[in-house]
């Protein structure tokens, strides 16, 4: 019998999303609600998954279009287009507050926590999570 490439093959986590667990920039240790013992972090899913792939497209869309009118893309632009992405690739979230306040899980307040400059370090962890397809294959 030979090789089977599906072994190799993404997996439903690539759409459905698989927790990253965030670590404390200062100590590189998981982060971990005191109270209930549980990991703190974001499901994501791949950049490879539908939703990043159609955000990508939507995304490479209006900077054709920008372009076409002679615009070039601004720092900020692909900053914000940045956060974006990784707030279409958020399903969900562990942490349940933000600055003392509920904060639940919905595609504007996932946008907000990846535009926040505060969080420059998780959003770091999330663009180097979601580039590896390791994080959402069987192997």
């Amino acid at each position: 019998m030979g090789f089977d490439i599906s072994k190799v093959g993404l997996t439903e986590a690539a759409s459905n999303g698989a927790l990253m667990v965030f670590t404390d920039p200062s100590t590189g240790l998981p982060l971990i609600d005191d109270e209930t013992q549980q990991k703190i972090g974001v499901t994501l899913r791949s950049r490879l998954s539908q939703a990043g792939q159609a955000k990508a497209r939507e995304q490479q869309a209006r900077r054709l279009e920008q372009a076409r009118r002679g615009k070039d893309a601004s720092v900020e632009q692909m900053d914000a287009e940045a956060a974006e992405f990784l707030a279409a690739l958020t399903a969900s979230w562990t942490f349940t507050e933000l600055d003392g306040q509920p904060y639940p899980f919905s595609y504007e307040n996932a946008l907000k926590f990846w535009s926040d400059p505060r969080f420059r370090a998780q959003r770091e962890q999330a663009n180097a999570w979601v580039n590896d397809s390791a994080n959402f294959t069987t192997r």
